[in-house]
């Protein structure tokens, strides 16, 4: 019985690290949207086209937009970033 508890304590800690891990990832990834959707489309659209390494990221940075805000960004993308970084939006 105290293996178990113990196991259970040890999942408990692990999930809660965790937790926190993800609320500062998201918040970073909310710094990282405030701060592209203050630039002009088309200088956003150039940064994010180099980003090739971690489309996610720039899909995530891009969900936390506002519809009008995204749209201007992809579409001042390369069709080809602009579809593979859509793709990784998918619902």
């Amino acid at each position: 019985y105290q293996t178990q508890n113990l196991t259970s304590e040890t999942l408990a800690e692990e999930l809660y690290k965790q937790v926190v891990q993800e609320e500062a990832a998201s918040a970073k990834v909310q710094e990282y949207s405030a701060t592209y959707a203050s630039m002009k489309p088309k200088q956003a659209a150039g940064i994010m086209e180099q980003m090739t390494d971690n489309l996610q990221l720039v899909a995530d940075i891009l969900q936390n937009m506002n519809i009008a805000q995204r749209g201007s960004i992809l579409g001042a993308m390369d069709s080809k970033v602009a579809a593979s970084v859509t793709k990784l939006m998918e619902p």
